[in-house]
């Protein structure tokens, strides 16, 4: 019985009371989930309102095309493989492996015909040879090229898209009886039951790792008990553009490679996700090739700076990239460029409710003689820009010799 006034004494007291634990995670074991602790403790997480988190993303107007069909030297109507990317006036060059130093040929569009995906054109400009060329020949928009006088020209401009990821519904239970809560045992200064929540935590902050690493965007509206069940973006299937295969033995031409897509977009400065066999390669041309200096832990994750020609990359160790069982097929040969500026933590937030991490103690009630303690969490990733990333994959060995 209580007399007066109720507080939380009582709701510790019933072990009812709800732990915020969404702070302390991000404090679990930062090596073993380091991409989850850079986004949390970069603050690089949001609320959200709704179990869908949407938003847009637009790019500069095209600045590279393709011949759609072979051209001869003559040929003033060229077919192209995307029409609407040009306007009259469009003044754009043809590229050609050529051992000669004469300039590539320049070229002015007249007209166009989308429907058709053709342009017509003033061959040769400024004395640049016309020649043939093969179906695929890469072209190069320039800019545009307007007379003295003119109108306006017709404005070319792009189409955002809308992309979409969602929280995920991550659950971790913690299940002991009474009896077991009571037992006094070596070890567990601080009984059972503590230790195996606080190692239940590491194992719900790995749950959101991996996710991040490997998850997909998914919604589903009749999921498993018939309500709705919705799966994360992960970072893995986000990577479209930017994939570079080591095709076995990784070479520092092909690390440069990396290198090179990695940082065209976004910031110049990003972290690397890294197998230990890509670590390994790293450390091995680090002995003489590759600028490499040690740093102070950051967030708790054991981080290495390392100076490339075109960023600096901040080297981590995952180990969650590791081969399969007995060998089988795995992430072992796999590195991750990521732009932290683009990454995002979201968590459903509202009317009073906050999904973020929380432990929450007895969350059964049915007479059973056992503790039922859950960690829930129902929050997602978002990655922005695709582009700013890069991934590495299928390596299965390394050469410090250049080749």
């Amino acid at each position: 019985m209580v007399d007066g006034i109720r507080t939380t004494n009582q709701a510790l007291t019933e072990n009812v009371l709800v732990r915020q634990v969404d702070d302390q995670i991000s404090l679990l074991e930062p090596n073993e989930t380091p991409l989850v602790t850079f986004l949390m403790q970069l603050k690089k997480r949001i609320p959200v309102y709704t179990p869908r988190f949407e938003w847009p993303e637009d790019d500069y107007v095209a600045r590279w095309d393709a011949l759609g069909a072979s051209a001869l030297v003559g040929d003033t109507t060229l077919t192209v493989t995307d029409a609407t990317k040009y306007v009259p006036g469009d003044i754009f060059t043809l590229p050609v492996a050529v051992t000669s130093s004469a300039a590539a040929e320049v070229c002015r569009v007249t007209s166009v015909n989308t429907g058709a995906n053709t342009i017509v054109v003033v061959r040769g400009l400024g004395g640049t040879t016309a020649t043939g060329y093969s179906n695929g020949q890469s072209i190069r928009l320039l800019g545009s090229s307007a007379p003295e006088g003119d109108v306006p020209p017709v404005s070319k401009s792009t189409t955002m898209s809308l992309l979409t990821s969602y929280t995920q519904i991550f659950r971790t239970s913690v299940n002991l009886s009474k009896t077991q809560v009571a037992s006094k045992l070596y070890g567990r200064p601080n009984g059972e039951r503590k230790r195996e929540q606080k190692k239940k935590l590491v194992e719900h902050k790995q749950k959101l790792n991996a996710s991040a690493l490997f998850g997909v965007p998914s919604e589903n509206l009749n999921g498993t008990n018939g309500n709705p069940q919705r799966t994360t973006m992960g970072l893995s299937a986000r990577i479209q553009s930017n994939l570079v295969n080591a095709n076995g033995t990784l070479t520092m031409q092909e690390f440069e490679t990396f290198s090179r897509a990695a940082f065209r977009y976004g910031s110049d400065t990003k972290l690397l996700l890294a197998a230990p066999l890509v670590i390994s390669a790293i450390h091995d041309w680090g002995n003489s090739r590759l600028l490499i200096e040690p740093m102070a832990k950051v967030f708790g994750v054991d981080v290495e700076k390392v100076q490339t020609g075109h960023g600096v990359f901040l080297l981590a160790r995952d180990w969650m990239l590791e081969n399969g069982i007995a060998g089988q097929a795995g992430f072992a040969g796999e590195a991750f460029s990521i732009d932290l500026d683009s990454c995002l933590y979201f968590y459903l937030q509202g009317n009073g409710e906050n999904r973020d991490t929380k432990l929450m103690e007895n969350v059964i009630q049915d007479g059973r003689d056992a503790y039922v303690d859950e960690i829930v969490t129902e929050g997602g990733f978002a990655f922005k820009f695709e582009k700013k990333f890069a991934r590495l994959f299928n390596v299965t060995g390394y050469t410090s010799v250049i080749s």
